[in-house]
């Protein structure tokens, strides 16, 4: 049968580009027990180009295909003209892949993000990444055996194999790290922190949710500078900032948010983490703002026993002193104190050794691998 392919224009077709997850995973037992429904009503304003702040400098186009007469897969292509500033390449991006175990249904596609992005003068795609770096990105290739933690994603094995037969190689190897706080010697901890914070003149104290916007800005700058020499980095605008901050607001324990001060009481480095509810949202089918839904949601949030660290951030002066020691030692001490027993140090690239070192000092296991993929389509 031929295979067509639709690009995605009004705001039904964008639901129901969404929605088509739901028929990879909903008859595949295994599948279906670990893969955590996006939440719609997020994805759709992801998916806006109307409202979400990355597409003041990118571009966006959604395509499904069609066999038989039902939709059989969704890919979007992502044209970042930052990134490309950035890093002085022509590299577009594919996401929000979902296919049925169909090759010419994934040749499709990705034929139809390639055509799409050469369109714009780029000779490269890289993916998945859905929508930016900054977000949900990577193929998991190990850890089938467990959900994803928030903001990761999750995707049948043969995804991989939909990828490479269409020419994508590995162009990153992502890793997650497991630790389980049980087993940290957290007196242990406890004393290197604190000869850190003697030694470097330093105090540690959370986030002040009262002054939010001001500690955000705090966050953003010590973020972007950080993290600027990182593989595929872009810093965000104010405006992608503040959207993702406030979009995590709801969600955030001010006491798995951290900032490292400095004698002067200038802000050095900080962590981000956030209580896992994904172990919440799995339970109402992408939809926790209808009132059911919200009713289950915050049942299934009482029991949440991970947090997830997203990010890490320390000025470059301040690196290789110790710093990340004294932020694992309170996001481990507070988690044992209330219950959450586990942490999920993601994502880190495989070929970031300091951080690997890190997550081994704390008794982090690899336990989740996740791949970015590249081809040249120029």
């Amino acid at each position: 049968m031929s295979i067509e392919i639709r690009q995605v224009h009004t705001k039904q077709e964008r639901k129901a580009f969404i929605k088509f997850a739901w028929k990879v995973y909903r008859d595949d037992r295994q599948l279906k027990e670990n893969w955590v429904p996006p939440v719609i009503s997020d994805y759709m304003k992801t998916l806006d180009t109307e409202a979400f702040p990355l597409y003041e400098h990118a571009e966006l186009a959604m395509f499904t295909a069609w066999k038989d007469g039902s939709m059989a897969g969704t890919i979007a292509a992502i044209a970042n003209r930052r990134h490309n500033e950035v890093h002085g390449d022509r590299v577009g991006f594919w996401g929000f892949f979902e296919c049925l175990n169909d090759q010419g249904v994934a040749d499709a596609l990705f034929a139809a993000a390639a055509d799409w992005l050469k369109g714009k003068g780029l000779d490269t795609m890289r993916g998945p990444v859905s929508p930016s770096m900054n977000d949900q990105c990577g193929m998991l290739t190990k850890g089938y055996d467990s959900p994803p933690v928030f903001l990761m994603l999750y995707n049948p094995p043969y995804y991989n194999d939909l990828v490479q037969k269409a020419g994508h190689h590995v162009g990153q190897e992502l890793l997650a790290w497991y630790i389980d706080q049980k087993i940290i010697d957290i007196a242990r901890l406890r004393k290197i922190s604190a000869h850190v914070m003697k030694r470097e003149g330093l105090s540690i104290r959370i986030i002040d949710m009262k002054n939010f916007e001001r500690e955000i800005e705090l966050v953003r700058d010590i973020y972007n500078s950080a993290w600027e020499k990182n593989w595929g980095f872009v810093p965000m605008t104010d405006k992608e900032f503040d959207f993702m901050a406030k979009s995590l607001k709801p969600i955030a324990n001010p006491h798995y948010i951290y900032f490292v001060e400095d004698s002067n009481g200038r802000t050095i480095g900080f962590s981000l983490s956030l209580p896992d509810i994904n172990q919440a949202l799995r339970h109402v089918n992408g939809n926790p703002f209808t009132p059911w839904g919200f009713v289950k949601f915050l049942w299934y949030r009482r029991n949440i026993s991970l947090v997830r660290t997203i990010v890490m951030g320390v000025l470059p002066e301040y690196r290789n002193k110790g710093i990340d020691s004294i932020l694992n030692t309170h996001i481990a001490d507070y988690g044992g104190q209330h219950g959450l027993f586990a942490s999920e140090m993601s994502w880190v690239l495989k070929s970031n050794e300091a951080m690997s070192k890190l997550a081994k000092v704390i008794g982090g296991k690899p336990y989740k691998e996740y791949v970015i993929y590249e081809k040249q389509i120029a």
